[in-house]
């Protein structure tokens, strides 16, 4: 546990099985892997021993942490639904987008994933559990061309427990129509320039925001990383966002007000218990997403080491929720909007809403700065209140700043199912938040895109009836 080969580059050894439950066959590929594997375990565990002979060890931390052994099995036995009717759903769902001309590309599919994980360790471990992540995933989405020639896009996703729960084909058709509708929309709107002013985030974008600006700097590894920038390094019992705001991440929760969450599982990669934590009290600092790889003062995993299969768990977030003392009705919020941005002298403030998207940089010598990538961006006019959708702009900003910013939020939280990718591969999360008034974010200018658009119209079209 003092000294491993771990956290060195070391990604294991991975491999298809016969997918007949055979004994002998897979018991092959496991004598295969194990020979891999233990080479390269060996190469590591050496490197690493010379890394200590050469370099300063600031801190004496173990590798490793200790860990009460697991025994038990929740396994799920592979399912085999009907889907076959489902098929005709989507069919009927992405063709809708054939009705309209400026529509170049769209589509429907539908996700299953489904596994167990079976782990074992030499501490006594021997568990099957269910993988993290609902296995049925929604993916609808379509993409246009402005007159200038950007390209525009627009999606939603469905994150599904079970094959009763799937939408049924009038509600997906209603979601086409508004997608399409507001695509088209997009395509006739102005182009903006970069801004800074007052801002309503909606729930997803809000997420978004948490998640890139918080959430990964607030992973234990990071604390110990010397390329890191280690942002909340010692900063256990300080103030670090405003104090009626409280984050916590908690991978036990399978819903939230009747939706099921995305990140919710039992145990994570290291056969480590879920756990809630309170990572943000009241704006104070109070821990870490935890791994079984110790920080300084904190020498036990909180069942947060999360990984894609194959590759090294580290902490990573489940299910983040971001709660608020101080908030009001979405109505109130925007009449504070307009106060605000009659305050800074701002002719109109910004509503942001359907981040699907965003990025961070945590590395030490590098901006520590976030992005996100909003669907749609209004302007306020700052005196009626009247709304405008704009186009081309993102999302940016430093994170204690922008966070620090917040002032409200709304009475009212919502989910967004999605997965993060980070050093330990593509992982299933969800964020669970309202909306919130912020201060001032900045806008600046997507990357042009000079592509002309399609000299004819799209050949769908003319199927589904459209004007040749």
């Amino acid at each position: 546990h003092a000294l491993d080969n771990s956290h060195e580059g070391y990604r294991g050894a991975s491999d298809a099985a016969t997918l007949e439950d055979n004994g002998a066959a897979i018991r092959h590929q496991l004598w295969i892997l194990s020979d891999q594997a233990y080479k390269q375990a060996v190469k590591d565990y050496l490197q690493k021993q010379g890394k200590k002979i050469s370099e300063i060890e600031k801190e004496k931390i173990d590798d490793f942490s200790k860990e009460k052994p697991i025994k038990g099995s929740d396994f799920s036995p592979l399912e085999n639904p009907a889907l076959d009717a489902y098929k005709e759903t989507l069919k009927t769902v992405s063709g809708g987008f054939k009705k309209f001309r400026e529509i170049q590309n769209s589509g429907a599919t539908l996700r299953r994933v489904f596994k167990n994980y079976y782990i074992v360790n030499s501490e006594g471990t021997e568990l099957i559990t269910r993988a993290p992540g609902n296995p049925y995933f929604i993916f609808l989405w379509a993409n246009a061309q402005a007159p200038d020639g950007m390209t525009l896009d627009v999606s939603r996703s469905f994150s599904i427990q079970s094959d009763e729960s799937l939408p049924n084909e009038e509600s997906l058709v209603k979601v086409q129509e508004e997608m399409s509708a507001q695509l088209i929309k997009l395509t006739q709107a102005k182009l903006a320039d970069p801004y800074t002013a007052p801002a309503i985030l909606d729930p997803e974008s809000t997420g978004v925001l948490f998640h890139e600006a918080l959430g990964h700097r607030l992973e234990g590894e990071r604390q110990r990383d010397d390329d890191e920038g280690q942002t909340f390094r010692g900063q256990i019992g300080k103030e670090i966002v405003p104090s009626f705001l409280t984050v916590e991440d908690d991978p036990t929760l399978r819903e939230w007000n009747k939706t099921a969450l995305n990140g919710f599982y039992r145990y994570d990669e290291e056969a480590v218990p879920a756990q809630r934590v309170i990572l943000i009290q009241n704006g104070i600092l109070k821990n870490y997403l935890m791994s079984r790889r110790p920080i300084l003062g904190y020498s036990k995993s909180n069942g947060h080491g999360r990984a894609q299969f194959g590759r090294d768990p580290i902490g990573r977030m489940s299910n983040l929720l971001v709660k608020s003392t101080k908030s009001f009705p979405l109505s109130t919020l925007k009449i504070m909007l307009l106060e605000e941005c009659k305050k800074q002298n701002k002719p109109y403030g910004l509503m942001i809403r359907k981040t699907r998207s965003g990025d961070t940089s945590t590395a030490r010598g590098r901006y520590q700065a976030f992005r996100g990538t909003p669907e749609e961006v209004y302007r306020v006019d700052a005196n009626t209140g009247e709304e405008t959708l704009v186009r081309g702009v993102e999302l940016v900003g430093t994170p204690l700043i922008t966070v620090n910013k917040i002032i409200a939020s709304s009475d009212v939280y919502e989910v967004n199912n999605a997965f993060c990718i980070a050093e330990s591969g593509t992982i299933p999360v969800s964020t669970v938040a309202p909306h919130t008034l912020v201060k001032e974010v900045e806008l600046q200018r997507l990357r042009e895109d000079k592509q002309r658009p399609p000299i004819l119209p799209p050949p769908l079209y003319d199927l589904a009836g459209g004007a040749r």
